[in-house]
């Protein structure tokens, strides 16, 4: 393991994307940051800004945050293998089980953002509402959640690079993912992920777009209609049990559909149990939250949808071909569950330049992943651990040296633990089969904590252990049922980790159903959460610590500025109220700020099961059927899936620069009056 016969690229590739490309970010967001505090008056420096942004990211940066965090780099290597082992609707089912999660985040956050909106991580929520014992085991499950899926993240891309770049060593590559974002995150917080988000994105959406077309246009593979007769020509080099008469296309696939249940199980875990994905949330304004959220979801199908369509297709059909880098031997088990198929068929069809694009994609895919969980678990450190148990009092500099703390500690321990899984034996496919059974006994009861007022303490407690007991043995019994023995091979096999998974998310939605209306059945007090004193950390204490001279003088003469300002608001204020007009016009403004927020609600919820029924029902089920797809089937699967990654450019790519069109120009005025000072 971790040797390749196979060399794309040159190590010297490899170092400079990982430690080059890694700082490159990392100076960019730290002049970012000086530029954002010095002419938008955003301070890093406070634990406000640090977690949660200040609560005021726009729709689009959500958007293309929100994008950010559901584009892992083992979407791109996993979709690849997953159409050469079963199929084309692996490519779809692959989507499908992207969507509805950011709709069903969108619902959560709204909630959250209404009943308690000063929140910094899913983890207060839990322990304003249940007590200290759930408050324990649900912060346990997320940390094991954002170990696992960062590892999980990091293995898969540590082990892409690594073939990628002239087999750089695997300890390598997985210790220098984290390198520049260990820099940017300790800097720049919660708001320096948003703008790497962006910045990732933007890239990375061009590359997508790039590859998905050069791909399909080379002359090896011949277009659309090229590609369909090479599928045709291939059907009969291997049979794909479970498939209709064995075809790679045909949407009647066993093994798609149960790779997509399982996959889907899987995300739904890596999604509600991680405290970043709500952190997101939190930071959005209040209006910002749904849109943002939506639009992520309704674009999201454009990273794996037409490049397992064209590259998993392309994997197939090309691998007895001379220009492929393993003729004349077929993949390794190992090359086919570590998605090394992606880079094979870009080295074949497009050279090296499209494989450095590819490496830089996953880069940026996982660095982005990366940093979020980083942010995470600092948070809960900082809040949930240190703020909450061991410093009650702490102010706001102890916070961010603690966040500092985690962000470091976290990042260099987690790279550590993915070397150790790739030592073991553990390869990205049977990690992303195994991640369910853990993760997602936790879900329904976390959900329900800020959508359904029946819960009771014990029911949240008690249905995530059962769940993980439970799935665990599920997973290991059938193992053994199916295939005789319990080990690396047959607990990576899809249907052990299917009736695991299950197991794991169903049995606590049930359990904890059954227990709340049996039990001691009660409704939470929504406005107990209003009531609630979650303290919002200033950063003045920070500020005067950090200080002096000068800078000390200034300061002073802007908090007196200040404080002027705001007698003279308070005043007017008090003017105000003594009016019955103004009486009249404040609780108008408060009823339509009610109405707006119930209208995201019911529209956070509709698009929720319009997604689920859209991708699990009216789309995929009528193609579930005897058929082989037929050219013009083929043609406009293909068009749309293209059309769709084209359209996610210039929604998560393009907008957002619209939409933060004034803070630009804010940014851009500034250095431009600083500089003509200079000159003069």
């Amino acid at each position: 393991m971790g040797s390749f016969e196979v060399q794309l690229l040159g190590q010297a590739v490899g170092y400079g994307v990982l430690v080059g490309i890694g700082g490159l970010f990392a100076i960019a967001i730290v002049v970012a940051t000086k530029l954002m505090s010095k002419y938008l008056h955003e301070n890093a420096h406070s634990t406000e800004m640090f977690m949660v942004a200040n609560r005021s990211v726009g729709i689009g940066l959500t958007a293309s945050a929100v994008y950010s965090s559901w584009t892992w780099a083992t979407e791109f290597l996993w979709v690849v293998t997953m159409v050469y082992n079963y199929g084309i609707m692996s490519s779809y089912y692959y989507a499908a089980g992207l969507g509805f999660h950011i709709c069903l985040m969108s619902v959560v956050g709204i909630l959250s953002k209404k009943r308690i909106p000063s929140s910094h991580t899913c983890l207060e929520i839990v322990e304003l509402r249940y007590g200290k014992a759930c408050h324990l085991l649900f912060m346990f499950l997320c940390l094991v959640n954002n170990l696992l899926s960062c590892s999980f993240m990091i293995l898969g891309a540590a082990s892409a690079i690594s073939a990628i770049a002239g087999n750089l060593h695997i300890v390598a590559s997985a210790m220098l993912i984290p390198f520049g974002v260990l820099l940017y995150t300790t800097v720049g917080g919660l708001k320096s992920t948003f703008l790497t988000d962006f910045l990732h994105t933007f890239i990375l959406l061009i590359i997508l777009c790039y590859v998905n077309t050069a791909v399909l246009q080379s002359p090896h593979i011949g277009g659309i209609d090229g590609l369909y007769k090479l599928v045709l020509e291939h059907e009969d080099d291997r049979y794909v049990e479970g498939n209709y008469k064995g075809s790679f296309l045909t949407g009647k696939s066993q093994g798609a559909i149960i790779f997509g249940l399982i996959h889907t199980l899987g995300d739904l875990g890596l999604t509600v149990m991680d405290s970043s994905f709500w952190q997101k949330s939190f930071s959005s304004d209040i209006h910002s939250a749904v849109p943002g959220y939506l639009l992520a979801a309704g674009t999201i199908f454009a990273n794996v949808w037409p490049l397992g369509t064209i590259v998993g297709l392309a994997n197939i059909v090309l691998e007895d071909n001379p220009i492929f880098p393993t003729y004349p031997r077929k993949m390794t088990t190992y090359e086919i569950n570590n998605g090394l198929g992606l880079p094979y068929v870009l080295k074949a069809v497009l050279g090296d330049g499209a494989v450095g694009a590819i490496l830089l994609a996953i880069y940026l895919a996982v660095t982005s992943t990366v940093s979020a969980q980083m942010i995470s678990v600092s948070s809960i450190i900082s809040f949930d651990i240190y703020k909450k148990y061991i410093k009650p009092d702490a102010q706001n500099k102890h916070l961010i040296r603690i966040s500092h703390f985690g962000v470091v500690f976290f990042g260099l321990f987690s790279a550590g633990f993915s070397i150790m899984l790739h030592y073991v034996g553990v390869d990205t496919t049977w990690m992303g089969y195994f991640l369910s059974m853990v993760i997602c006994p936790g879900v329904v009861p976390l959900v329900l904590t800020i959508t359904w007022d029946r819960q009771t303490t014990l029911a949240a407690f008690a249905s995530p252990i059962a769940g993980i007991i439970l799935g665990i043995a599920v997973w290991l019994s059938t193992a053994y049922h199916f295939y005789g023995e319990v080990s690396i091979v047959s607990t990576g096999q899809q249907l052990p980790c299917l009736y695991g998974g299950l197991t794991a998310i169903f049995v606590p939605a049930i359990l904890t159903v059954v227990i709340s209306y049996t039990i001691n059945p009660h409704r939470f007090d929504w406005e107990k959460f209003q009531e609630a004193k979650i303290i919002v950390v200033e950063e003045d204490a920070f500020k005067k610590d950090e200080t002096s001279g000068s800078d000390s003088e200034t300061s002073r003469k802007e908090e007196i500025e200040k404080a002027n300002y705001k007698i003279e608001v308070n005043e007017e204020q008090e003017r105000s109220k003594q009016t019955n007009v103004g009486e009249v016009e404040e609780a108008a403004g408060i009823l339509r700020e009610k109405k707006r927020v119930n209208l995201l609600v019911k529209t956070a919820y509709g698009s929720l099961i319009f997604m689920v029924l859209l991708t699990w029902v009216v789309w995929p089920l009528p193609l579930y059927r005897d058929y082989i797809w037929g050219i013009e089937f083929f043609r406009g699967w293909t068009v749309v899936s293209l059309i769709w990654v084209y359209l996610a450019f210039f929604a998560i790519g393009v907008y957002p620069l619209y939409d933060g069109r004034h803070a630009l120009k804010k940014v851009f005025y500034g250095v431009y009056v600083d500089y003509i000072k200079r000159e003069h």
